[in-house]
């Protein structure tokens, strides 16, 4: 008896755990030419075989052999990364985007979230556009005190995920369910520090303003035009964060600007005192030598990786999709054990739960992890 799974969805798990169709291969005992058949749904596959696919992959079994029942499309990824990231390294978001998604989409079905502009598409100038952004937003000229929770008061969502990789801070990017579309913003669980990731954080707002309704997909941008629409990012992130007028105001009332001045400031704008030199010498308020000079200050002192008053603040956990979970829980519309049910009944899909206690930030240990076999009447479909 053998059975036809689903190939699409054999390639994304096999590309979620970094592995090649030769060594997958060669852990389930197949030639990488009997991978790639069962990825382009050309041959069926055993139960042994199969059995032992979801092994090595730990996906849900039914992940295998179910198909989607409501339209999905992955609009592109915008990743703030380092050149250097590979695409095995880039792959798993794409399952954690749509984990997020389909989550956020069920309990759109008994909770009213904040509503995302979804037509958003500032042009111009990145300083012009966070200018703009702060103004839909109503916004003073002020600091951001909570990106986070100001995002997720916006409609955006944003999930902590183990990219299992310190080369990629955040990635971004639409998802569409059936006539939903959503943002998702998924953020390194190994964050760097609260000053860092709220730039982190602007960036990834700065593509969803800018870039996310013009670039589509984003994959498809390479070389120049990716570190072009990078650049950008910064540029929105820094003028976002740090406002011309107020922010040039409070740097130089003093009359004067050295290192101290920014670790004064460091505090009251919540972002690092490079990203502030740098804004400093953007907006021209000091020159090529003084930059250069502080750039040297900052080295001396050991602050490129750490900076001083860096473990002082703590940056908040999103709670959008974690408070809905413990909302319907509370009202036993759905508990932990029950959840990869509900989804696989309303959209053809289920998750490795650690995938999905990951995203709704809860325990492990309240998923169930008992073994699900197929029936024989499903073997063949």
């Amino acid at each position: 008896m053998s059975l036809r799974i689903n190939g699409a969805r054999l390639k994304e798990a096999r590309l979620f755990n970094h592995l090649t169709m030769s060594a997958l291969a060669d852990q389930v005992g197949v030639s990488k030419q009997a991978i790639s058949k069962y990825e382009h749904n050309k041959i069926e596959i055993s139960p042994n075989v199969f059995q032992k696919l979801v092994q090595v992959l730990n996906f849900p079994l039914y992940f295998f052999t179910d198909i989607e029942k409501v339209s999905y499309q992955d609009d592109g990824t915008f990743y703030r990364s380092r050149l250097t990231t590979t695409q095995s390294e880039k792959q798993p978001s794409k399952t954690y985007k749509k984990a997020a998604a389909y989550l956020r989409d069920y309990f759109e079905n008994y909770i009213d979230f904040p509503n995302l502009d979804t037509t958003i598409e500032l042009d111009g100038s990145p300083e012009k556009a966070a200018n703009k952004l702060r103004e839909l937003w109503e916004l003073d000229d002020q600091p951001i005190s909570d990106i986070v929770d100001l995002m997720e008061r916006h409609g955006l969502i944003i999930v902590n995920v183990d990219f299992n990789s310190s080369k990629i801070d955040a990635r971004s990017g639409y998802i569409e369910i059936g006539e939903r579309q959503y943002y998702i913003v998924l953020v390194n669980d190994e964050k760097q520090n609260f000053f860092r990731d709220q730039f982190t954080l602007a960036h990834e707002l700065g593509h969803y303003a800018m870039h996310a309704k013009v670039y589509h997909p984003q994959e498809d941008l390479l070389g120049q035009d990716y570190r072009n629409i990078e650049n950008e990012a910064n540029q929105f992130a820094s003028s976002f964060l740090m406002p011309k007028d107020s922010f040039t105001a409070d740097l130089t009332k003093n009359g004067f600007i050295n290192l101290d001045t920014f670790v004064d400031l460091k505090s009251r704008w919540n972002v690092s005192i490079a990203a502030m030199v740098h804004r400093a010498h953007d907006l021209e308020l000091i020159d090529d030598r003084e930059y250069i000079k502080l750039q040297k200050q900052i080295s001396y002192r050991g602050w490129r990786t750490t900076e001083i008053m860096d473990n002082e603040k703590i940056m908040s956990e999103p709670k959008a999709l974690n408070q809905a979970f413990e909302l319907l829980e509370e009202h036993q519309v759905v508990h932990p054990k029950d959840l990869n049910d509900r989804l696989r009944e309303m959209y053809g899909i289920v998750f490795p739960n650690k995938i999905l206690s990951q995203i709704l930030g809860i325990d492990l240990d309240q998923f169930r992890s008992g073994i699900v076999r197929l029936k024989a009447s499903e073997l063949k479909r």
